[in-house]
């Protein structure tokens, strides 16, 4: 089997967060509804990315990858290639099989792992000290992606958080741009972030 690494999560999920850094510098050259579409488009591609990068380095685990600060995650079973790990996963001393794995909410994600990577492994940890941001970050993609009642009162959980009660007229694209909430503005704090989560989790 190929040897994996974690480093290429790390290197590839900076590389995408300098990307987007260098279109959020161009912003306040657009008018400001599209300064508004365009952070959603960035919200929603952002928190792929995350998602994407938690998958991915989960697996790698089970494949034999080690973190980053040398430690070895204590496996409790071993996986063959990605597929195989997502196997486990879903089936590994399970009495019913997990349908489907989600990488969006911290309960999920750990659930995930339960059976293939022992309790004491500092992912769970990891994944626990950010369940917050993973629920924010997901409220406010999930009403940009499908602006339903129930996207829209997880939103308004955010709104009273940030504005200390509902304000007429906000949107996901506004939150993510108000001034008043940073400096820096909501979305980039939610990219530093999530970089921090990730180098967390890979323990780079």
């Amino acid at each position: 089997m190929a040897i994996v690494s974690l480093a290429v999560d790390l290197r590839d999920f900076y590389s995408q967060i300098s990307r987007i850094n260098s279109l959020i510098s161009s912003l306040n050259n657009l008018p400001i509804d599209h300064r508004k579409l365009v952070a959603e488009i960035i919200m929603v591609r952002l928190f792929l990315m995350v998602e994407n990068t938690i998958q991915s380095a989960c697996a790698k685990l089970l494949c034999g990858a080690v973190y980053l600060d040398a430690s070895h995650p204590l496996r409790l079973v071993s996986a063959k290639s990605s597929k195989h790990a997502f196997d486990l996963m879903r089936n590994h001393a399970r009495t019913k099989p997990k349908q489907s794995l989600s990488w969006n909410q911290s309960p999920e994600i750990r659930d995930n792992l339960r059976n293939t990577l022992s309790p004491g492994d500092p992912l769970f940890q990891t994944i626990s000290n950010y369940g917050t941001l993973l629920t924010d970050m997901r409220y406010i993609r999930n009403h940009i992606a499908h602006k339903n009642s129930g996207t829209l009162n997880n939103f308004r959980k955010l709104v009273r958080k940030h504005y200390g009660g509902l304000k007429p007229g906000v949107s996901p694209g506004l939150l993510l741009l108000t001034p008043s909430l940073g400096p820096p503005v909501l979305l980039e704090q939610y990219m530093l972030a999530s970089r921090i989560m990730i180098k967390s989790l890979v323990r780079g």
